[in-house]
Order: structure tokens, then sequence, then C-alpha cells
């Protein structure tokens, strides 16, 4: 059976921590000043020592723009008819947040008033130079403070379930399953010698009837890139897994990337009505 009614409706975001409202957890002290779970949190967000792995997929472009049409923003087509989308698994050893590991899906886009980058080089050109605005769809995380803390300040669609990040001499792995049922695992070579320049990105998400745009700054050492790349296991069972399977996954990656020693900053973020222009 055809399941395309699955991507046409919204997979719901579990809350952060059972029945748990992170905005009863949660306020704003000043500009740069967040309590999360009675702890003070300063802007920007430092992240000494995390490691990453990416893998970048061809999709059909309408099933994703149907996907995310509630959120007002326009998926890439990296030419007619095909848009990106990424899956990451991020492992956080040193981390204002604290230790956690992190998995994503996340699709290229741009916002109300942004020009749309040039078919295919255009938008690689972009990607590459990290200029790319991309947005979080789901954002699973293995720790609760992290979700309040992602959720309240920035807006990312996170909350807790199993996220199982693995880096070796050649390979990195990243496994995301939920309520015990597997979403993805993906596989990303490693061992490149390569840096990684700063580069800083426009994040973009919806809560609370608000789009938020955040400049996340990521740079570091260890980072390989390769072509192509090993098939992705997706699970059956789960909505999340459905999803990715009416994009057409399980395929080989266009691309993967990996990052052994990565650093990063987070600023504080832009909110704005869905559907209206950011300032920045």
């Amino acid at each position: 059976m055809h399941n395309t009614a699955i991507i046409c409706q919204e997979v719901p975001v579990p809350s952060a921590n059972g029945k748990d409202n992170t905005d009863e957890h949660c306020s704003k002290v000043s500009a740069t000043n967040y309590l999360i779970a009675e702890k003070e949190i300063s802007l920007p967000v430092k992240v000494g020592a995390a490691s990453m792995l990416m893998n970048v997929f061809v999709v059909d472009a309408k099933k994703a723009q149907q996907l995310i049409a509630d959120s007002g923003f326009k998926v890439v087509e990296i030419w007619p008819g095909k848009a990106l989308l990424q899956l990451l698994g991020v492992d956080y050893q040193q981390n204002d947040l604290g230790d956690y590991n992190e998995a994503a899906i996340v699709f290229p886009v741009t916002s109300p008033g942004e020009r749309k980058p040039l078919p295919l080089l255009g938008s690689i050109w972009r990607m590459a130079r990290g200029t790319l605005s991309t947005y979080v769809y789901r954002m699973p995380v293995n720790q609760s403070f992290t979700t309040h803390a992602g959720r309240f300040i920035w807006g990312f669609p996170k909350w807790v379930t199993d996220v199982d990040i693995q880096f070796g001499p050649t390979s990195a792995s990243s496994k995301f399953s939920d309520d015990g049922k597997l979403v993805f695992s993906i596989e990303a070579a490693t061992g490149g010698t390569a840096s990684a320049k700063p580069q800083s990105a426009p994040s973009l998400t919806i809560r609370n009837g608000k789009a938020w745009k955040t400049i996340g700054t990521t740079e570091g050492e260890g980072l390989t890139f390769k072509l192509g790349g090993k098939l992705p296991d997706i699970g059956k069972i789960h909505p999340l897994a459905r999803v990715l399977r009416d994009l057409g996954l399980p395929k080989k990656p266009m691309c993967t990337i990996s990052i052994r020693h990565a650093k990063m900053k987070f600023d504080g973020p832009e909110a704005v009505d869905i559907g209206r222009p950011f300032s920045t």
C-alpha cells in the first residue's frame, strides 16, 4: 500500500520528557541568559569537542515539499524535481549543554524572501560554503536537559530517545531508534586529515507557531568527504521511518561527510511569524 498520506500529515514530536512541558521548566532571564531546568545558560553556547557524520541524499522535491509545507520554507531543488535530504549523527563530548548524542533529519531550504540558489552548482556551492539554510525537521537526542534547552532557546524539535554514535578509524555510524523501533542507521567514512574551516550556517525550525533562525558555526579537524556511500538501514514500522521510505530511502547517499574533532558555537535565535521573512 502506498503511504502518501503519511508524507502529507505532521508526525508529532514527542514531549521532551514524558508529560513534562518545556516551557514550564525554562525562562528567559535576559537577551543572552536563560534558566533551563534551574541551570543558567549563557549565549553563545559553545561546543569544545564533538564528532559528527552526515549522509546527503537526493529525494523527490514534491514529496519533500509536501512534508514541510506548514513550515513556510521551500526545499532547494538541486536540479528540477530533486531536493536534498540530510541524515546526521553528532556525539557531543564537551558542550555547555552536556555530553550527549544527537541525530537529525534535515532539508536544505530557502526561507520567505530568500533568493533561491542556482540549480545544481549553486546549491552545491552554497552547501560547501556552509551558507545554505537548513530546516531541522526532527532532532532526537538521548538526554533530557539538552532537549529542554534546545527547544526553548532555539526551537529545535528535540525529544529523548535512543541515539547511538560510534567513531572508528575507518568508519563512523549513527543509529536512531524511537520507542524500540529503528528509524535510521547511517555510516560514513573516517580517517581523513583535512581541516574544516569555520562555517556559519543558518538552521531553521518551527515551534509555538513561530519560525526560528539560528546561526551555528562549525569547524574542526579530521574531515572526511566521500562521494557515494553505504546503503542506510531504514526502519519499516516507525512513522518517521515510513516517511523516509516514502521519500525514496533506502538508497545510496550522494555523499558522506564526517568530522572527528569538531568545535561549534550557537548564537541566539531570531523568531518571526511563520511565512514572514527574517530580518537578517
